[in-house]
């Protein structure tokens, strides 16, 4: 299956797979209570949303640098010079012969600086929060943003967290890595979460390990300068008020390395992340599964029912509409798009509305459902995130949805 998606409240699964066994009969029932009532709301937990720079997916090393002696280039670090962001929110000096590219989004600041063979790279990213994390609720945001962006790579592994002078923690992690001519390198990253009053801050290193012992004295000269504003907001607006924000407020979704469910009844199977959790909503002659992230801000859900009355696409489009406009049609902003005839034989219908986070804050969200007929069993197969998030999930998403198997032979209990 080809799919796009996004997420908001976990409990509308509840909703969703309700709305199907209501529509098997011809029509449509209200749900049972209004989806707020039944949503968990979404958290604003620093998960830091830093896209692996190239250099650590791909090392380039120079022209002559895998040679004879079949090692990266050297990491150049040139004399280093102050770089204070516009904001005034942190300070750090970098080499003056590195190249900056700035991700930076309204609400998060992620800036990677990459040096001239491209082997070596530091970060910094900062997001603002106005809760107090303990020092383990800040390695767990970090760990698990490391596994969710390079669990996958070869050899990928991280050490404890190790607390530092300053009140920061510190994981050092590594992968392999195949540079452009073929040549394996192991790339280590020393990783640095620290809260500043309202500032959740990531500081990373990378480097090519067998470099490491000699760019250690300048890396940490380079850590050693780096400084944090507290009193300074990222944008320039006020961190404090209502909490709403331009652009996205909510947790980045958490995608942990995948693993094969099987139902065991044999139903149906999928690759899922194995950091996500499993609520079993289930009942005689229809499953409903819902998984839901760490962050509580995405979810994938199953619903499979059984029902030996062959139905046209139409009629499954029309069971799909009518459950999203009963179960979702007084949310804001809530719409769905025209349905979609997906290579599989599925249906996609594409969907959405405004919700409202715990701590106020606005957030779009994007839901896409597929549902299709595999002999007596008709299926919704949904995934939600957050709709600014899509863009950076959407090839791990795909990597999920491209895994669901029914198995029309089997039997729901």
């Amino acid at each position: 299956m080809s799919r796009t998606r996004r997420y908001w409240f976990i409990p509308l699964i509840g909703l969703l797979l309700f709305a199907l066994t209501a529509c098997s009969g011809g029509g449509s029932a209200a749900p049972t209570e209004s989806p707020t009532q039944a949503a968990a709301a979404p958290t604003r937990t620093p998960r830091p949303t830093l896209a692996p720079a190239q250099p650590t997916a791909t090392p380039r090393p120079s022209p002559t640098a895998a040679g004879q002696s079949g090692q990266l280039a050297l990491v150049d670090i040139g004399p280093l010079e102050t770089y204070k962001h516009e904001s005034g929110v942190f300070q750090i000096d970098i080499p003056n012969n590195w190249t900056l590219e700035d991700n930076s989004s309204p609400s998060e600041l992620l800036l990677i600086w990459t040096d001239p063979t491209g082997n070596g790279a530091i970060w910094v990213n900062i997001v603002e929060d106005n809760r107090s994390y303990t020092d383990q609720q800040l390695v767990d945001a970090l760990t698990s943003f490391l596994e969710e962006r390079f669990g996958q790579q070869p050899n990928f592994v991280y050490e404890e967290a190790r607390p530092q002078s300053d009140g920061s923690q510190l994981v050092v992690w590594s992968y392999t890595a195949t540079a452009d001519n073929n040549v394996r390198s192991t790339l280590l990253g020393n990783s640095f979460i620290e809260q500043r009053d309202d500032k959740i801050s990531i500081l990373t290193t990378i480097v090519p390990e067998v470099q490491f012992e000699t760019l250690v004295s300048k890396t940490d000269e380079i850590i050693n300068t780096y400084r944090i504003n507290p009193s300074a907001s990222i944008g320039g607006s006020s961190t404090t008020g209502s909490g709403t924000t331009g652009g996205s407020a909510l947790a980045p979704v958490q995608i942990g390395r995948l693993q094969t469910y099987n139902h065991p009844a044999g139903v149906f199977r999928i690759d899922l992340p194995e950091n996500w959790s499993l609520t079993d909503n289930s009942r005689p002659g229809e499953l409903i599964l819902v998984w839901s992230d760490p962050s509580n801000n995405a979810a994938i859900i199953v619903d499979v029912l059984e029902d030996s009355t062959t139905y046209s696409d139409d009629e499954l489009v029309e069971k799909l509409v009518s459950f999203l406009q009963s179960a979702f049609g007084n949310q804001p902003d809530f719409f769905y798009e025209e349905p979609r005839l997906q290579s599989d034989g599925s249906i996609l219908i594409v969907w959405g509305y405004t919700a409202t986070a715990s701590n106020n804050v606005q957030a779009p969200m994007l839901g896409n459902s597929f549902i299709e007929q595999r002999g007596n069993k008709v299926s919704v197969l949904t995934t939600l995130v957050p709709e600014d998030q899509f863009e950076t999930l959407v090839s791990r998403t795909d990597e999920i949805i491209n895994t669901y198997r029914v198995d029309p032979n089997a039997s729901v209990p």
